[in-house]
């Protein structure tokens, strides 16, 4: 497989895995990410998941070699497994943390964007290079980008296809920390094991709730959310939790 899969202590930890091509993600990874997530979203031990690359670099977007394949109809299937792959990612109802070394560009960076944090190397390279190659965006990008960084911003990333640095991200907001190089991954982990201690079923319906705003008004909001309380109050968590609050005590929360 070229997305390899380990867990640890609750945490899944996702590798691109083809280093030799910078992580070049082919159409045979695509529906491999689409399987991956689908099961981490359905194993109740898993309680958070880190996205990374193999080698130095997150992943340098889509195999430019199998770019244009088949026509229309092969075109089209293209873009089918590519939206179901972020969709994977975006719609996977645990904490997601993309740890980004080196290049992430394309696709691989709509993909980090999809995940709820990226951390990443200072000297990290992000990049929407569409326009070097006379096409428009895909995977999602600039409804992503622009959710982080405000339209204007995402249009002059997105216009000029520059590359954007580790410490630019994290200026800017779409990164929620940048750190030395070689320690995204560690810092990546150092939050996932937060998470893992963490009501497993709460954070699920908070990034619900967070998913769902862009689409709300206020008012639609604070009826979802009323639901959603309501629901919440039957955990075993919440039971543990404000149980544990009175008793002066940390929670020792099952994640159901």
């Amino acid at each position: 497989m070229s997305v390899d899969v380990n867990v640890e202590g609750g945490v899944a930890t996702v590798t691109i895995n083809r280093p030799e091509r910078k992580n070049a993600i082919t159409f045979a990874m695509r529906e491999q990410f689409q399987e991956v997530f689908q099961k981490l979203q359905d194993d109740d031990e898993i309680r958070a998941i880190i996205l990374t690359g193999a080698g130095s670099d997150f992943a340098a977007g889509a195999d430019v070699g199998e770019m244009g394949q088949g026509g229309v109809r092969g075109n089209l299937g293209n873009a089918r497994t590519r939206t179901r792959m972020v969709r994977a990612v975006a719609h996977t109802q645990k904490p997601v943390i993309a740890a980004v070394e080196g290049v992430c560009i394309g696709m691989a960076f709509a993909m980090a964007l999809s995940c709820d944090f990226i951390v990443c190397a200072e000297n990290a390279r992000f990049q929407f290079a569409f326009r070097h190659i006379g096409l428009a965006m895909d995977a999602g990008a600039g409804w992503l980008l622009e959710r982080h960084v405000g339209v204007m911003r995402a249009k002059e990333i997105a216009y000029s296809g520059r590359f954007v640095s580790g410490s630019e991200a994290a200026q800017l907001g779409f990164a929620l920390e940048a750190v030395p190089a070689g320690e995204a991954l560690a810092k990546a982990q150092e939050m996932a094991a937060g998470y893992v201690k963490a009501p497993t079923l709460a954070l699920s319906e908070i990034k619900r709730q967070f998913d769902a705003a862009p689409g709300q008004t206020f008012d639609e909001a604070l009826d979802y959310e009323i639901t959603v309380q309501a629901l919440m109050t039957w955990t075993e968590d919440f039971k543990e939790g404000s149980t544990a609050f009175k008793e002066k005590r940390k929670p020792a929360y099952r994640g159901a």
